[in-house]
């Protein structure tokens, strides 16, 4: 690990058991770069050095969170923006791009470096989305952490550390799309809406639920509020109720001895033959072979 007035960071070798969890970090470090210094301190290795006027470009991918100051970025995607506290800046591999702390202000940054087949998938799948190198997500406290227990991991070196921090950066990655994803699509607000609705359909599964009444008492439309369900649930409102009903039904089936009817009447079917009949269609067999075939299995 290496320290300097402003600065603590480590780059790693990279072995070739590290590459087979599909995701291997190289690198990670932090830096409180105050008012007027230069950019970046002339101790980084050549390949990760650059001065502003002629930028770089990296072979690998890697990850800087601002957590204090101001400053610059450019790429050829983006153009050049704004760079505020509680930013993520996503570089890629083969892009050329600068970035550069306010010289009245400085800024306070964290950054994780790392490669591998699955930092491919992500970027290919707008995970990690090429076209939004710039993100802002605010001060979160769960994303300098994360950068923490990846400095102190790679400190340690302690046996699998380099396994821990391949997982923290899949936190971290996990952490910055979620954040981003729920900013796009309406933000805790919609969160807040969509846990509501799932508390109620739990709470009322003994029931015909009405979806459209629900959206009109949580004061949203139907349709956005669908979309937006699905969006963070990954299935329509409807199919999450039949989903819920379902995973209950197969419950009582398997750990009670309740009669068919009695079921049918707390999972809110109008009858035993229409539950029968939307179990069948779900599983492919009947209820009672359900029953039957699960509790004869070893």
């Amino acid at each position: 690990m290496i320290r300097t007035n402003y600065s603590v960071f480590d780059y790693l070798a990279v072995g070739e058991v590290d590459k087979l969890w599909g995701l291997y970090v190289t690198g990670s470090g932090s830096a409180d770069i105050p008012p007027g210094t230069s950019y970046p301190p002339e101790v980084h290795p050549k390949s990760y050095m650059f001065d502003f006027q002629h930028g770089r470009v990296l072979s690998e991918y890697q990850i800087v969170f601002i957590s204090g100051g101001k400053g610059t970025f450019e790429s050829k995607e983006t153009g050049t923006l704004e760079v505020e506290e509680g930013t993520v800046l996503l570089l890629f591999p083969g892009v050329w791009h600068r970035y550069t702390p306010g010289k009245a202000t400085g800024w306070k940054e964290h950054w994780v470096s790392f490669n591998g087949t699955q930092a491919d998938i992500f970027r290919d799948n707008a995970i990690l989305p090429l076209e939004q190198s710039v993100i802002s997500i605010g001060l979160d406290e769960t994303t300098i952490e994360l950068y923490q227990r990846i400095l102190e991991s790679i400190e340690s070196e302690r046996i699998g550390f380099k396994e821990t921090i391949a997982a923290l950066t899949y936190q971290l990655i996990a952490r910055i799309n979620a954040i981003r994803r729920s900013r796009q699509f309406g933000g805790e607000d919609t969160n807040s809406f969509v846990q509501k609705s799932k508390a109620y359909i739990r709470d009322h599964i003994d029931q015909q639920i009405d979806l459209e009444r629900l959206a009109s008492e949580l004061g949203i439309g139907y349709s956005w509020f669908r979309r937006m369900f699905k969006h963070h649930t990954g299935l329509a409102p409807n199919q999450y109720v039949v989903q819920l009903k379902l995973n209950k039904a197969k419950d009582l089936l398997v750990n009670t001895a309740l009669p068919l009817k009695q079921i049918s009447t707390m999972l809110g079917f109008e009858s035993q033959f229409y539950f029968s009949k939307f179990f069948r269609n779900k599983t492919g067999v009947p209820p009672t072979r359900w029953r039957s075939r699960s509790r004869t299995r070893p």
